[in-house]
């Protein structure tokens, strides 16, 4: 089974899209459905993803495969696949419209959502919007894709917010999503996660995080797996891998990098990075400045 990367989803899914877009890596990013598999043999191959990324028809339909089962979404109806979810696209409408939004994790956790992080992380996969949500959400998309465009495709608050926005209209219409909340495997793979953020660079052992939560690694590991669909030590790669990118922005050797993020060897880390982006820290590097010449 596949994992993609951001960049590697746009680049077998978004086949229209320019370069620019093509090298965004924002923690944010939002895109045209029309832009969306065109001329693309369907059904696709399932896949995973490492980010999250939410389907909002306007017009005509799409049929997605998800969480061994098929949905089809038509004005007014949105699929959210979260992270690590098994999906893949059956059939699409020539006539489809909409918008394609994809954003990290760490966009949740680095903001402040006491109220509504616990029930977006576990919201069902399709949602039939009632006609206010619908118009109120049709009307923020819009708003959102101006704001990234005026900012160069770089998420600021005005983003951020408009996604929670976006988010938490959606949990208005999902009912189901507060009656799954009480189960032991979402609270223990709710704490593994803000666990994760705090010390994933000092800790990458899946035992530490089970002693922290005082229970065994082999019950971290079938909550967090129920839960997520991945595994902890694929969350505590992926969040290393992630952190890694804000890093090799800075001027800093990647040995150094690799060093700052307590990875054995230069090497295991340049292959880590690979195997979840597809490209090497340095070409990584190369595309960001690249992308900051043409800004």
């Amino acid at each position: 089974m596949e994992v993609l990367s951001n960049f590697q989803y746009k680049k077998l899914f978004l086949p229209n899209i320019t370069e620019k877009i093509l090298a965004n890596n924002a923690d944010v990013q939002l895109y045209r459905l029309e832009s969306y598999l065109k001329g693309i043999l369907m059904p696709v191959i399932p896949y995973r993803t490492t980010f999250n990324f939410i389907i909002f028809i306007t017009n005509g339909h799409i049929k997605q495969y998800l969480e061994n089962k098929e949905y089809q979404a038509e004005r007014g109806g949105v699929i959210f696949i979260k992270q690590g979810t098994i999906t893949a696209t059956i059939e699409l409408s020539d006539d489809a419209e909409g918008f394609f939004l994809a954003y990290e994790n760490s966009i949740l956790s680095e903001q402040e959502l006491p109220k509504h992080k616990t029930s977006i992380f576990f919201m069902t996969p399709f949602l039939k919007l009632d006609n206010l949500t619908y118009g109120t959400i049709t009307q923020l998309l819009p708003i959102m894709e101006q704001e990234l465009w005026l900012n160069n495709l770089n998420v600021n608050e005005v983003v951020v917010t408009m996604l929670h926005l976006i988010l938490v209209k959606m949990l208005s219409t999902d009912s189901d999503s507060h009656q799954r909340l009480g189960t032991r495997s979402m609270e223990i793979s709710l704490q593994f996660r803000d666990l994760l953020f705090k010390y994933h660079v000092g800790e990458k052992r899946v035992a530490f995080y089970a002693d922290k939560l005082s229970v065994t690694e082999n019950y971290l590991n079938k909550c967090v797996k129920n839960v997520t669909q991945i595994s902890p030590k694929q969350w505590i790669n992926e969040i290393d891998i992630n952190y890694s990118k804000a890093l090799l922005h800075s001027s800093k050797d990647i040995a150094e990098i690799a060093y700052e993020l307590n990875f054995h060897t230069a090497s295991h880390f340049t292959q880590l990075f690979k195997k979840i982006t597809g490209i090497t820290p340095k070409e990584y590097r190369v595309q960001f400045l690249q992308k900051d010449k043409s800004l």
